[in-house]
This record gives structure tokens, C-alpha cells and sequence, in this order.
């Protein structure tokens, strides 16, 4: 006997944004692809609600593109770690280059295809307190529909004694 699956409509478009506000939430795993002009990597970070009960395990990605750098201090330290420091010419000094805790698996072969590389390091499982804002459906300057979706204002730093200047507003600006 043939077996046929059935969804209604809000079944098929997703569930509706939570409501803007703070919010505890856990790093689940990059999900990293290139960019859509293939200059850079955007590393999706997924992370998903673990507070309030009531949303519990509802998704919220995070771009992260490599053009984006200046929020990648704001999402590790909202876990309380600290940037990595990578071991170059510049190491020590005032132009020292910075990085994410941990490593990609498959990263190191400037050929290899972004969805194929793995996190590995301590932000995995880690939590964080994060202010969502909840962004309206639209139609964009390319005529494209966009639904309702949430999207991070601004991360909660968790290094103690941090004097770095975060971001309070990663909102793209329409």
C-alpha cells in the first residue's frame, strides 16, 4: 500500500519567530559554505534555544562570514573564551592576528569545499545569552519575498573582567 505524507501550510513554512528578547541558547556546529560572490566563507553557526522552556530546541543561525570578522570576539566571548592567538610573524606583538577557538577539519586544503569541513574545539555545546530581534517579512530591493525570522541583536560577554567594546546592534541596516 502506497503511504503519502501530508503538512498543512505552517508545517511547510516553518514556525513563526520567537519574540524579540534574551534569550540562552547552545553552539550546536558550523554549517560553513562559500559565499555566494565565492570571496569569502560564511560559517553559519547553529545554535538553538535552551531558555525559555517554551522554545526550547527552535533553531537561530548565526551568518558569521569571514568578511564579518569584527563579531566573531562578541560570539566567543558571549561563551567565555577568548580568541586564539595565531601562531605567526606577527604573534606577541600589537599585530598579532586573531582566531576562532579550535580548528576545521578539511580547512587546511585551500581547495576543499567548505561544507566538508567539521569543527572541532571547545565552543562545541557551549551556551550563551543572546538578544534576539525579531525581523518583519518583507520584500527586498531584488523583489524577493522574505518571511518573519529572528536574527541576533547583540551577544552577552561572559569573559570576566573583559574591558572589549561589543557590538549592542548586528542588525543589518535595510
Amino acid at each position: 500500500m502506497a503511504f503519502q505524507m501530508a503538512f498543512n501550510k505552517e508545517e511547510l513554512s516553518g514556525a513563526p519567530p520567537v519574540p524579540a528578547g534574551w534569550y540562552t541558547l547552545q553552539f550546536k556546529q558550523f554549517k560553513p559554505k562559500k559565499a555566494a560572490n565565492g570571496e569569502s566563507v560564511s560559517l553559519n553557526a547553529e545554535l538553538s534555544i535552551i531558555s525559555p522552556a517554551e522554545y526550547e530546541n527552535r533553531r537561530i543561525f548565526v551568518g558569521m562570514n569571514t568578511k564579518m570578522a569584527f563579531m566573531w570576539q562578541d560570539f566567543v566571548h558571549a561563551m567565555g573564551l577568548q580568541m586564539e592567538e595565531v601562531q605567526n610573524e606577527n604573534a606577541g606583538t600589537d599585530k598579532a592576528d586573531y582566531t576562532l577557538p579550535g580548528v576545521f577539519e578539511g580547512a587546511d586544503d585551500p581547495n576543499a569545499d567548505p561544507t566538508t569541513w567539521k569543527y572541532l574545539g571547545p565552543m562545541a555545546n557551549k551556551t550563551m545569552e543572546v538578544e534576539l530581534a525579531e525581523i518583519p517579512a518583507s520584500v527586498g530591493a531584488d523583489g524577493k519575498s522574505y518571511r518573519a525570522k529572528n536574527e541576533v541583536r547583540q551577544f552577552k560577554c561572559a569573559v570576566a573582567g573583559c574591558t572589549e567594546k561589543h557590538s549592542t546592534n548586528l542588525i543589518k541596516k535595510s
